[in-house]
């Protein structure tokens, strides 16, 4: 039974990995927004309580995707710049969608962000693994890819 439950979590690690932090990034961002949210909305604009929980929790969620999640050992400015091109445009289009949301229908901010967050988690995991986290090939002598560098370094551990 070792090798079998063994050899599904090789399999399965990242997709494991990335729902718990995943899951852990979606409450810590939805507790950060919530409460700006109760303490704020009266002084402050919906989407820049929306910013500044974004900026919070996307420090948070880079640091558990790129250590716990996909291994990365990749330049850390230069995925945390990528990592932004996968989110920043969802933030706009939260942000946008939210305050119309707020008007035009009946929902809360709690419960429009909840809706969200399912998005955003499909959305991220796409975009962190093939572009953020992404591994490249390494070629071998006659220019044929054999592996990644970060498989190979899976393979030694």
């Amino acid at each position: 039974m070792r090798p079998l439950a063994a050899g599904v979590w090789h399999d399965h690690r990242e997709k494991v990995l990335y729902l718990v932090v995943g899951a852990w990034n979606t409450l810590f961002s939805y507790a950060c927004f919530s409460l700006l949210y109760y303490l704020l909305q009266e002084h402050v604009f919906s989407s820049v309580i929306l910013l500044v929980s974004y900026v919070l929790a996307s420090i948070n969620g880079f640091l558990g995707f790129r250590y716990i999640v996909f291994r990365s050992s990749g330049h850390p400015v230069a995925e945390y710049l990528r990592f932004q091109v996968v989110y920043v445009p969802l933030l706009v289009v939260n942000a946008l969608a939210l305050p119309l949301f707020l008007a035009y229908t009946d929902y809360n901010a709690y419960v429009v962000q909840a809706g969200w967050a399912v998005i955003a988690v499909i959305a991220g995991y796409l975009g962190n693994k093939y572009f953020t986290f992404r591994r490249r090939a390494v070629a071998a002598p006659g220019g044929q890819p054999v592996a990644s560098a970060a498989d190979d370094t899976e393979r030694r551990r």
